[in-house]
């Protein structure tokens, strides 16, 4: 019974995640046919304890009426059944016990791959897919997923496989003692299920969209609670709980639809019961008036339909519970299983950068329902050649490099690093050969040293010490009261906007890529910080390819070369001392900044 949790993970990332549920469940099942088999023995050892106790029941009292006044053979009459009897709950602890068995070696094997499984399927989306979701409610439906196929293989293995057998046992032993009793049971017990599920499908669909508003109320919840400082600084709270009282009015209203409808099927299997036990009960008196019912008989029917009517309830109740856990994992199926806009091709290889140089080859680009920001444009940057952007908001700057790093892909065209096009390479690959420092880095909630960590995982602590120092960040951390050690917060918001930006320079002296990006690096720092820190990243980009967005247009004296972007064309391309020669766009701009602004020429928002 020994599972190799490594192997189950690979053995389903292998696999193409299935959209609809029932195979979705299979994928991750099929790896453990042996625990399979033991849950369907113990329905059937569980079915049957159910079923034979009453029958046992009726061959000892009918076995002692028989033998009334007879001693010597009341004992073998009744022995053979009242040992039976007796060592059935003995019987069923063994099993039950092989079966919790079965099931710990296996279920947390399934849930820890499930979990695994979806949260890499969920991270190879593209960039735009998070953006468009809230990030708190995407983690929420993985383990939406994991707890849901938890309940759905109990209810289906405990509760609906041996409630079916226990109908089929005791139907079968009604039948053998009287027919017409197990002929009504079966009846019955077919009509109960039939109208159950007929009520559970409404359930199913009304649990969908009950989880649907739910997830819309977490989602808010959420995002009020990562924007608190925003929430805190402009005294909102009462808008914030407005906008989240509304969502939970619908989440109230789709909840009652849901709980009355329960109501309603309960009722409906109430007097399904109410009818099974009248019909026994007229049967068995009518029976016993015309001398074809024994007592046994009365004990065995009355106990095996009831016990049996009990458990076709109980099953009749999960089916809601089962619905109810379907239509949550299905919605989360159809939120994380959606195709991945971006993803590596089959025969996708390693990318090699001996060099470094990057081809837009009449690369066409657009956002979802937009119209296109770049047509066919063409750009040759030179291996180790120091490339600053420009431009206004809006002007194409990041869209450009988010491109070089396929967080999209582009409409038509391609885009060559070394020769290689960057949608025929893993994506790994390429972003492990770039190295980017975003204007406004976001760290993990986790210790500083593991932060600047990630930059390269296999680092030793002497080359995390001297990334921090490159990065002029080691002197603030060692202050710290638990230094390297120091905790973060989530999103790192612990740490001043100067500290989290020196922290993403130091992972990228760490990362040492033969491509560097960097957008605004030096936005977030003070000017003494920002001329040591300018220095080192001019360590840094010596023998790489650098590209460096800034509005500060300072920064860029000393680039090789300046694209001066305008909607998405690049309308101007030389170094500082031509662009200002030219007395365009590019002049404009430093002008502008000479005088202490950069305005947004559209609208005069300062950048």
């Amino acid at each position: 019974m020994s599972i190799d949790l490594a192997k189950t993970q690979l053995v389903s990332e292998r696999k193409a995640i299935p959209k609809k549920l029932g195979p979705f469940i299979w994928l991750f099942m099929r790896e453990h046919k042996l625990a399979l088999l033991i849950f369907l023995i113990m329905s059937v050892v569980d079915a049957a304890e159910v079923s034979l106790s009453p029958y046992f029941i009726k061959m000892i009292i009918d076995g002692a009426i028989k033998t009334v006044g007879d001693m010597e053979r009341l004992i073998p009459t009744v022995l053979l059944p009242a040992i039976l009897y007796a060592s059935m709950p003995m019987v069923l602890n063994i099993f039950f016990r092989v079966y919790e068995y079965a099931y710990l070696k296996t279920m947390p094997i399934i849930k820890s791959d499930i979990t695994a499984t979806m949260f890499r399927y969920l991270s190879q989306h593209s960039y735009s897919y998070f953006q468009e979701r809230f990030s708190g409610n995407l983690a929420k439906k993985i383990f939406d997923l994991m707890s849901g196929v938890e309940s759905i293989i109990q209810i289906i293995h405990y509760i609906f496989t041996t409630r079916f057998i226990i109908v089929l046992i005791g139907s079968a032993i009604l039948f053998t003692v009287q027919p017409i009793f197990g002929i009504i049971l079966a009846v019955w017990a077919f009509c109960f299920v039939g109208a159950s599920y007929y009520m559970a499908k409404k359930s199913e669909a009304l649990s969908y969209e009950f989880s649907e508003a739910d997830n819309v109320v977490g989602g808010k919840i959420v995002d009020s609670i990562t924007n608190i400082l925003s929430a805190k600084l402009f005294s909102n709270f009462n808008h914030e709980e407005k906008l989240i009282s509304k969502s939970l009015k619908d989440v109230v209203a789709k909840d009652q639809l849901l709980q009355w409808h329960m109501m309603k099927t309960y009722f409906m299997q109430g007097t399904l019961i109410t009818i099974l036990s009248a019909s026994m009960i007229s049967g068995l008196l009518y029976g016993r008036l015309n001398n074809w019912v024994t007592i046994g008989d009365f004990a065995l029917i009355l106990a095996l339909s009831s016990t049996v009517a009990m458990n076709i309830f109980n099953t009749g109740k999960e089916m809601i519970r089962f619905s109810k856990e379907v239509g949550k994992c299905r919605q989360a199926l159809n939120i994380i299983v959606e195709p991945q806009e971006i993803s590596d091709n089959t025969n996708a290889t390693e990318l090699n950068v001996p060099e470094g140089k990057i081809l837009f080859d009449n690369v066409q680009f657009q956002y979802k329902d937009a119209e296109p920001l770049f047509e066919n444009k063409s750009v040759i940057i030179e291996p180790g050649q120091k490339v600053g952007l420009v431009g206004h908001s809006g002007s194409g700057k990041s869209t450009f490099v988010n491109l070089i790093l396929r967080l999209h892909d582009v409409t038509h065209g391609r885009i060559l690093i070394d020769g290689q096009d960057i949608r025929n390479v893993t994506q790994e690959s390429l972003r492990k050969n770039i190295g980017m420092i975003p204007q406004d880095p976001s760290l993990f909630h986790r210790t500083l040293m593991e932060n600047i960590h990630f930059g390269k995982i296999d680092a030793s602590t002497e080359e995390i010490i001297n990334a921090s120092k490159s990065a002029h960040a080691h002197d603030f951390i060692v202050t710290l009261p638990k230094g390297y050690d120091s905790m973060v917060g989530e999103r790192g918001v612990k740490l001043s906007g100067g500290q989290r930006q020196r922290i993403a320079i130091a992972r990228a002296f760490l990362k040492n890529a033969p491509i560097l990006i960097l957008d605004e690096a030096t936005s977030q720092l003070d000017s003494i910080t920002e001329k040591y820190i300018q220095e080192s990243l001019w360590e840094l980009m010596q023998n790489k390819t650098t590209i460096v967005i800034a509005h500060r247009l300072s920064t860029l004296l000393h680039m090789d070369r300046i694209l001066v972007f305008d909607k998405g064309k690049i309308v101007e391309d030389g170094t500082h001392q031509e662009l200002l020669a030219k007395k365009g766009l590019y002049s404009e701009l430093w002008k502008s900044q000479v005088g202490g602004f950069l305005l947004d020429r559209d609208d005069g928002i300062l950048i």
